[in-house]
């Protein structure tokens, strides 16, 4: 069952995006750069044990960092901040990649194709996917690469770093106790939809044809039209390839006019076109989740997860510490200017 998501159904670019991201901060996209090509050195931002990353994977981290945050609201500083984040998470990686590569640097052909299938199945469409590997100057082919090197590194540390982590049921119970605060959620309703996207720049005669399309599509619904395969083959929503599920709606975290709808519609109904910034939405609701104190057995495996991660994230933080350590690492990044 796939879990529920925690906000709102309507899932942005930035979103993906973040994904994307997260793959290019796995380390650095130079594969097997030589230390010793003195005579024509790259542009590098680093070296880590004399293994240069390179300015223009850099940039592309950064560019994708800063992809979808609202104009106006980074300043200099802000950017500088993040610059020196990035090359840091951009060292920390290259450091994994070059301790992981040494003990197993092969990984099967198919595992590859499926995580890049992966990423690229979760934008909404394969034109955004190329539009935004066009706007950070990566190839595919650099990103498979990518992906190889993301999948080497995770291997080793599942294997070598994070090997015997567990969180015992005490330690949950323990955590359940102590954050009463946390163990409330308020009202949800799980949610589908099929979207048709209106940029707020559209013209009067995109936006009619967008109106006449999902005017079509609730049609097809009202017809009896399964809603999920309507919303895979017609939606131009994130979550179209998954039927339009979006998951839970939480009650107040969601864009106020879909918000409106979802809540006042009947279980299994389907609601009239919604108009929202993003575009024209048909939502159907499922049951409603009442909100209130979590029970601790629903609470658990959520608990679970967090603690482990945040677990992970400390035994990552310590190796990751040590080989920083022992290791030679020049920077050479200027500040924005």
């Amino acid at each position: 069952m796939r879990r529920p998501r925690l906000s709102g159904p309507v899932r942005g670019p930035a979103r993906y995006s973040g994904r994307l991201l997260a793959v290019l901060l796995g380390t650095s996209l130079v594969l097997g750069a030589p230390a010793a090509a003195a005579e024509a050195p790259p542009d590098a931002v680093a070296r880590v044990n004399g293994r240069p990353i390179l300015r223009r994977d850099f940039e592309a981290a950064v560019q994708l960092q800063f992809r979808g945050r609202r104009a106006g609201r980074d300043g200099l500083g802000d950017l500088n901040a993040v610059r020196e984040q990035v090359l840091e998470r951009l060292i920390e990686s290259e450091l994994l990649y070059q301790k992981a590569s040494k003990a197993d640097a092969s990984v099967p052909e198919d595992q590859i194709e499926a995580e890049f299938k992966k990423l690229r199945d979760g934008f909404s469409s394969a034109s955004e996917f190329a539009g935004v590997l066009k706007e950070t100057g990566v190839t595919e082919s650099e990103l498979k690469a990518q992906l190889r090197r993301t999948l080497i590194v995770t291997r080793f540390v599942d294997r070598e770093v994070l090997a015997g982590l567990e969180v015992k049921d005490e330690e949950i119970r323990r955590y359940y106790d102590q954050n009463p605060a946390e163990m409330v959620r308020a009202d949800a309703v799980p949610l589908k939809q099929i979207m048709v996207r209106v940029p707020p720049s559209a013209s009067p005669a995109a936006r009619a044809a967008a109106r006449q399309k999902i005017e079509a599509i609730l049609k097809e619904v009202r017809a009896g039209e399964d809603f999920a395969t309507l919303a895979r083959r017609h939606s131009e929503g994130p979550e179209a390839s998954s039927g339009g599920d979006a998951g839970l709606l939480i009650k107040g975290k969601g864009p106020p006019a879909i918000e409106r709808v979802a809540f006042s519609l009947e279980p299994g109904t389907v609601s009239d076109i919604i108009e929202s910034r993003l575009g024209l939405h048909i939502i159907k609701v499922g049951p409603r989740r009442p909100g209130g104190p979590i029970p601790f057995e629903d609470a658990r495996e959520g608990i679970r997860a967090r603690l482990m991660a945040r677990g992970r994230e400390a035994r990552i933080r310590d190796y990751v510490g040590r080989l920083k350590e022992q290791a030679k690492v020049e920077r050479s990044l200027p500040a924005a200017s």
